[in-house]
């Protein structure tokens, strides 16, 4: 309960008494207008501003939110934390983010008749782990003032971070259990239907009228009465699925996880407090003794909760003495991950993920003293980040991190039985259970932490840190990728492919953008973003269905062109020296392309009017005879993918396309150029970039920018201090990914050449007469540099890098400048088109 107090003592003088009640009353209607709305999710009904995410038929398909993934997870707290209006540090935002989106135990209640009312909601917070939920918003987890508005996010984002916050079991029967264990396009549930078909219930049993609606269930005849030794409860049972779908759950590399679980764990470690559990006990008494008298918030946020769940409904309702922990399962596909189905529909009630979550929340949230202490602005979309990151986890410790968790969980969980047997007894008092534990709940708490314990150490199998490490890149790239889409292509089929490109891009406030464009004209279908939370909130099947069908090269590839340039003029304008590659990705299903003179013409002014731009085709049939005069490399810049109708293999075919889009080095540029390259020289210039300890930043700067000979013309990688080691700056022109003692097959040893720049100095990297062996632009080839830290980090590392453009504070910050670079184009070059059509010609003789 919200509750508001004066201290002040009221005088008996009416005019003071006047001007207390006009003093106070403005203050205490605020103060309860934020405290109703923080605390509406402790309610058992759905919040106000939640119910559009179970009444409107868009946002109840699934289909049409994000997938529920820690990166799309990361991106919409980032919205949060960028926000203008909001202004919360990471103490604030994690309690605030629970008691405005998380309403564990949300469950679908059909009406008796079956039969969708305007009036009514079908969904209400009943499931069991509903109780413990309340209990952590009203008595665990304190409040603040600090409220989010209900258009902080729009509604797509606002319904997808509620979904993976807010656990829940929904055991309706789909249909579809016979696949329960296969990653499957699951559409079953959540296809695009008015509401009462969405929230139908396929039952066995039940007869169809002859208009095919399905007749009001007989509850007699599906009831199943059981002892204590069978696995089912004294309850209907409704024709529960056998794969229960579990909500509340994002996809990581190390494993499904609970992100509700998580969040709470960190809000309740920002603030730590030691509860009397008598305050928990919702009557006067406790049905007890002899049981700790008080517990830590963090145990019943995290892991203690789960457990006292488990206990109290496997002692009760199965009169279990042994507890079960644990409940595999699987997601619906391998991309664009959405439903998360269980394997077992009984003793769900501390499932992996929900153990997992538990795990990391707790880890993270006993650590929070020490975080807020040392980096009390870091925020929680940072924390989360470096968490669920392959290498270098937390600033105070780099052990801290997902790829850690089973070392985690076997060495920092003191107290966790006495812990869970105080939880367990306050918690007893406020669920309604299928029967009364007189005696022995000690013994049940016992089987339930040795239970976890064992099942933690042997059962998860997530992917440990060292294996992490070998299936994982030492750069991450920086790109903006265009997509023309071929709307032929069906949307099961491609979707999950961009979903795979966009993920292992890192779409991201600080990583790659992506725009999506139609294949037939060039138009712009979803705006430039970096956001993936955002794209895939924008392509959905019904935007796809809206995009023009089929491919015309022409027309599309002299729009883009035309976009291209704009992007070019842009730049001059904002001084833009460089920082992200760029690629356009044709994905094409239309056979029969029509490539012919006026096609080529407009390709080759792209290719040579915006010199880093590289053009990809992905083609469903083997198109390279058509479009081999459209790239820069027709060996490894056009590929065939062939896409299954569920996409399950769209991480195969299409990591041909995705290694080529890693080659584009990030871009360093002469913004004076701009589109029609008549700029003068760029004089000096830079821009700041930063690096993660042990990885590496490529670059390219193509020969458009230093052409022809000018004395003072280079490169400059400079370091001024901050982050640990030294750097290794790498250049080449022959290798794209220049690195230390590193050679390509075939090349010469001295192809790579390598400076080790300290805390403090710089490297140049000349550029005078770097074309002077060339007859044309087009043939001198580009510079390939790379930036590499050579340390590790360490538990003594300290924030380095405070730059609003840093994504983790222990970043290591450069700068790289230019000088005097030029502007020299190869696009009304007759020798370059005279190179080409002789080219062409080649091609056309070997044919014949």
């Amino acid at each position: 309960m919200c509750k508001f107090r004066s201290n002040r003592a009221l005088s008996p003088s009416i005019v003071r008494l006047e001007f207390v009640k006009m003093y106070w009353i403005p203050i205490v209607l605020v103060a309860a207008a934020a405290c109703a709305q923080a605390q509406q999710t402790a309610l058992s009904r759905v919040p106000d501003d939640l119910a559009e995410c179970y009444s409107d038929p868009n946002l109840l398909n699934r289909n049409n939110l994000p997938p529920a993934t820690i990166q799309v997870l990361i991106d919409i707290i980032r919205q949060i934390e960028d926000n203008p209006n909001v202004n919360m540090d990471l103490r604030q935002l994690s309690a605030v983010l629970l008691h405005t989106y998380r309403q564990d135990g949300i469950e679908f209640h059909m009406n008796q008749n079956s039969f969708a009312s305007t009036m009514v909601l079908p969904f209400s917070p009943t499931g069991h782990s509903f109780h413990r939920h309340r209990l952590l918003l009203t008595r665990l987890i304190p409040r603040n003032f600090a409220s989010l508005a209900n258009d902080t996010l729009p509604s797509q984002l606002k319904c997808a971070i509620h979904h993976m916050l807010s656990t829940t079991v929904d055991m309706r029967l789909r249909g579809d259990e016979s696949n329960c264990n296969q990653l499957s396009q699951y559409r079953s549930l959540r296809s695009g239907r008015s509401i009462s078909d969405d929230v139908e219930i396929i039952k066995p049993m039940m007869k169809t009228d002859p208009s095919g609606a399905m007749q009001n269930h007989n509850p007699n005849d599906d009831v199943e009465y059981s002892s204590f030794s069978d696995t089912m409860s004294e309850r209907q049972q409704l024709s529960q699925s056998t794969c229960p779908l579990l909500g509340g759950v994002v996809n990581t590399q190390w494993g499904a996880v609970s992100a509700g679980t998580v969040i709470a764990g960190i809000a309740a470690g920002a603030s730590p407090q030691v509860v009397p559990i008598m305050n928990l006990v919702r009557d006067s008494d406790l049905n007890y003794k002899n049981v700790p008298q008080n517990v830590n918030n963090l145990f019943p946020a995290t892991l203690s909760g789960d457990l006292a769940e488990a206990v109290l409904i496997q002692g009760t309702e199965r009169g279990n003495s042994i507890i079960s922990v644990g409940t595999a399962g699987n997601w619906n596909s391998s991309q664009a991950t959405r439903f998360f189905m269980l394997h077992n529909y009984v003793n769900v009630e501390m499932t992996d993920p929900e153990i997992r979550g538990g795990i990391d929340g707790f880890v993270l949230g006993s650590l929070m003293p020490s975080i807020l202490a040392n980096s009390g602005n870091l925020p929680l979309s940072t924390l989360l980040d470096m968490y669920y990151s392959p290498v270098n986890g937390l600033l105070t410790d780099p052990s801290i991190r997902a790829c850690n968790r089973g070392n985690l969980a076997q060495t920092n969980i003191p107290n966790l039985q006495a812990e869970t047997l105080a939880f367990a007894a306050a918690l007893d008092t406020n669920m309604a259970l299928r029967g009364t534990i007189i005696s022995g709940l000690d013994a049940l708490v016992q089987s339930a932490v040795a239970n976890f314990q064992t099942y933690t150490a042997n059962n998860l199998n997530d992917m440990n840190c060292v294996t992490t490490l070998t299936v994982s890149r030492d750069f991450r790239t920086r790109t903006r990728l265009y997509i023309a889409m071929d709307a032929t292509w069906p949307y099961q089929a491609v979707y999950p492919a961009i979903s795979f490109l966009l993920d292992e891009i890192e779409v991201n406030k600080f990583g790659s953008n992506v725009t999506l464009l139609s294949a037939f004209d060039g138009s712009i279908i979803i705006n430039t973003t970096g956001s993936i939370a955002e794209f895939h909130a924008n392509y959905t099947a019904a935007r796809h269905a809206s995009i023009l069908t089929g491919v015309n090269l022409l027309t599309s590839l002299t729009n883009i062109r035309q976009l291209m340039q704009e992007q070019l003029d842009l730049e001059r304008i904002n001084n833009y020296v460089g920082g992200a590659s760029t690629v356009l990705l044709y994905m094409i299903n239309s056979g029969n392309l029509q490539n012919n003179q006026a096609v080529w013409e407009q390709a080759r002014l792209l290719n040579e009017t915006v010199p880093d731009l590289r053009i990809l085709f992905a083609t469903s049939s083997n198109q390279q005879e058509t479009i081999w005069n459209l790239v820069r490399d027709m060996s490894n810049d056009i590929h065939t993918v062939s896409l299954n109708t569920g996409g399950l293999n769209a991480d195969v075919v299409m990591r041909p396309v995705l290694d080529r889009i890693f080659s584009a080095g990030r871009r360093i540029i002469n913004p004076q150029c701009g589109s029609n390259f008549d700029g003068g020289s760029s004089g000096s210039r830079h821009f700041n970039d930063n690096v993660e300890p042990g990885y590496i930043n490529f670059y390219s700067i193509h020969p458009n920018y230093f052409y022809l000979t000018s004395e003072n013309r280079r490169i400059r990688i400079n370091r001024s201090g901050g982050g640990p080691g030294t750097l290794t700056v790498c250049h080449s022109r022959v290798i794209e990914h220049p690195r230390q003692n590193i050679t390509q097959i075939g090349e010469d040893a001295n192809a790579v050449t390598c400076q080790t720049l300290a805390t403090t100095g710089n490297v140049d990297i000349n550029l005078e007469n770097a074309c002077d062996n060339y007859w044309t632009i087009n043939t001198c080839p580009p510079f390939y540099i790379s930036v590499q830290s050579n340390a590790a980090l360490t538990a003594a590392s300290a924030v380095a890098c405070t730059d609003a453009n840093c994504r983790f504070p222990y970043n290591i910050p450069y700068q790289v400048q230019i000088e005097e670079l030029g502007c020299f184009s190869g696009a009304n070059s007759v020798t370059a088109s005279f190179l080409i059509i002789l080219t062409a010609l080649y091609f056309t003789l070997i044919k014949n």
